[in-house]
């Protein structure tokens, strides 16, 4: 291939099938653009400096849903575009830079759910005993004020 070849898009061209694994060997890139087209496998490509086009440097068919079973795999791509062509730069999610799965997460999330939902009906029942209790008007106390009625005179 070329040694000193610095900007690649191939971009909309309907290739299919895995990407040449020649394009891993181009040391010299600095833009690689192969969104869709139909490449199910792609080359161990290094990682692009993003200091010249940011997100764009390293843009594939990587996102979902994908036009494939499984989406290809790419470690360096700065960008993964789906099979509705909508790009997304390739970042960490905050839970995944606080080192959590997403299943992880939701069973983290609905654990909490289910001990704050344990603590309002506690802090509840707490707060009518106590408004309960300051009330002068005690079960005992009318029942005591039922038997008055009854023997009282009219």
């Amino acid at each position: 291939l070329l040694p000193n070849l610095t900007y690649l898009r191939l971009s909309y061209n309907a290739f299919t099938g895995a990407a040449p694994e020649g394009l891993g060997e181009l040391t010299q890139m600095k833009l690689l653009q192969l969104q869709s087209n139909r490449l199910t496998e792609l080359p161990n490509i290094p990682e692009l400096d993003e200091s010249l086009y940011s997100t764009s440097t390293f843009v594939t068919d990587c996102g979902v849903p994908s036009a494939f079973n499984e989406a290809p795999k790419c470690q360096n791509c700065t960008m993964c575009c789906n099979a509705n062509n909508d790009c997304f730069p390739q970042e960490e999610t905050k839970v995944q830079k606080w080192g959590m799965k997403y299943g992880t997460f939701a069973a983290v999330l609905f654990a909490g759910f289910i001990v704050l939902c344990s603590a309002v009906v506690f802090f509840s029942y707490l707060f009518s005993k106590r408004k309960n209790r300051g009330n002068a008007l005690t079960t005992s106390t009318v029942r005591r004020l039922e038997e008055d009625d009854k023997y009282a005179l009219s």
